[in-house]
C-alpha cells in the first residue's frame, strides 16, 4: 500500500529535512523543496497530494506559490505552515484557498492529522464531482478510498476520473469565466463548497462575514455573489443592500439555512436573484450561479 504524497516547502534546510525524515516514520511519504520556484517544478514532474508551505521565504513568497498551486491544481490541499505570519497572513491564505494555517513550532502529531484531513477532503471532493456528473463508479473504491487511514493508490483513481470529466465538461462549456463570491461564516462548509465550484472551472473567493465580502468587493467586483443571511456582524440583507446601491450588476444569491418568508420577500425587493434554502443541491446551485453569471455579463 501507498502512502500519502506531501512535498514541505521551506528555505530552512535543517529544519525541513529533520521533519521530512520524521514525517517518513509516521507513515507519509514525503519530498521536500527549499524554494517556491523548486516547489513549482516539483508539482509539475510528480504532484504530491498534499504541500505544507511555509510563507517567508527568498525569491517566490509563499502567498504567490498558493494562488498558483490553487490556479492551476485546485484539487491538491495547501497547508502554511510559517513561523512570521499575523492574523492577516492568515486571512489571506485562506481567501487563495489555502486548506489550514498552522504557527512553528508545530506539534508533528496535530500536523499529520492535518495531512490526512487535507487528503480526505480531495478525495470527498473528487467522489461528490462524479457522483454529481451521474458517472459510473465502483463503490468498492470509493470505500477504500475514503477509509480511516486511506488507501491512497485507490484515492488517485478517484481524483483522475474527476479531473478528467472535469477537463471534459470545461472543453464542452467554453464560457466566460465567471468571478464568484462565496460569502458564510461557517468556514469548512463554504471552503467545500469552493472546491467543488473550482472543479466546474468556476473559480471563487471566500468572505467569512460581511465586512470582508464588502471589502473584498471595492477591490475586485465579482459577477455573482452566494450570500449567507444570518452572520455574526453585518448581516446578508444589510450586505446585499449596499451591493446592489454600489455595483448594481452585481448578482446577488441568497443562500441560508435560516430564513423565513419575510426575509425572502425582502432579499428580493432590495435585488437580490435568488433565494436558495440550504442544504442545496449542488446542481441546483451551479444552474443558479450560471444563470446569474449571465444576467451579470449581459448586463440585465
Amino acid at each position: 500500500m501507498s502512502k500519502i504524497r506531501v512535498l514541505l516547502v521551506d528555505d530552512e534546510e535543517d529544519y525541513v529535512k529533520t521533519m521530512a525524515e520524521r514525517m517518513d516514520m509516521r507513515d507519509l511519504e514525503s519530498t521536500v523543496a527549499l524554494s517556491g520556484e523548486e516547489a513549482l517544478d516539483a508539482l509539475e514532474t510528480d504532484p504530491p497530494d498534499v504541500i505544507v508551505l511555509d510563507l517567508r521565504m527568498p525569491g517566490m513568497h509563499g502567498m504567490e506559490v498558493l494562488e498558483k498551486v490553487k490556479q492551476e491544481h485546485p484539487h491538491i490541499q495547501v497547508i502554511i505552515l510559517t513561523g512570521h505570519g499575523g492574523e492577516k497572513e492568515e486571512k489571506e491564505a485562506r481567501r487563495l484557498g489555502a486548506f489550514e494555517y498552522v504557527q512553528k513550532p508545530a506539534d508533528l502529531g496535530s500536523l499529520v492529522d492535518t495531512i490526512q484531513g487535507a487528503w480526505r477532503r480531495s478525495i470527498q471532493a473528487a467522489k461528490d464531482f462524479i457522483k454529481e456528473q451521474g458517472a459510473e463508479f465502483d463503490r468498492s473504491m470509493t470505500a477504500a478510498a475514503l477509509a480511516e487511514g486511506g488507501m491512497p493508490d485507490e484515492a488517485r483513481r478517484v481524483m483522475e476520473k474527476a479531473h478528467g470529466l472535469a477537463r471534459e465538461a470545461r472543453v464542452q462549456d467554453g464560457a466566460k469565466a465567471l468571478k464568484i463570491l462565496l460569502v458564510d461564516d461557517e468556514e469548512d462548509y463554504v471552503r467545500t463548497m469552493a472546491e467543488r465550484l473550482e472543479m466546474r472551472d468556476l473559480g471563487s473567493d471566500v468572505a467569512l462575514n460581511g465586512e470582508e465580502a464588502l471589502s473584498m468587493v471595492d477591490e475586485d467586483v465579482p459577477d455573482v455573489m452566494v450570500l449567507d443571511l444570518k452572520m455574526p456582524g453585518l448581516g446578508g440583507l444589510e450586505v446585499l443592500e449596499t451591493v446592489k446601491a454600489d455595483y448594481p450588476k452585481v448578482q446577488v444569491i441568497i443562500l441560508t439555512g435560516h430564513g423565513s418568508e419575510k426575509e425572502r420577500a425582502e432579499a428580493l425587493r432590495l435585488g437580490a436573484f435568488a433565494y436558495l434554502q440550504k442544504p442545496v443541491d449542488i446542481q441546483d446551485l451551479m444552474a443558479e450561479v450560471r444563470r446569474a453569471g449571465e444576467a451579470a455579463v449581459g448586463g440585465e
